[in-house]
């Protein structure tokens, strides 16, 4: 099974929630929803406007993964 990233796993829910219809997503009413500012798929600014997501370099990437791999030896 293909993993999903937890932004198109909620995109997924509200397609569910509104019975597969991208117009009543857009158009969706639950505003009190936790998801209700990531229906896009990705989140909303205070304006309703796609935020901008951070890069992050090459180097940080792999200094992520390393402290990823160090804290599964810990674990093991």
């Amino acid at each position: 099974m293909k993993e999903v990233s937890p932004m198109k796993a909620i995109r997924q829910k509200c397609l569910d929630c509104s019975c597969g219809s991208s117009e009543e997503v857009k158009n969706c009413f639950a505003k009190k929803c936790p998801l209700y500012q990531f229906r896009f798929g990705y989140k909303l600014d205070e304006n309703g406007n796609r935020k901008k997501t951070r890069t992050i370099s090459k180097e940080h990437l792999e200094k992520l993964k390393a402290g990823k791999n160090k804290n599964l030896n810990l674990i093991q």
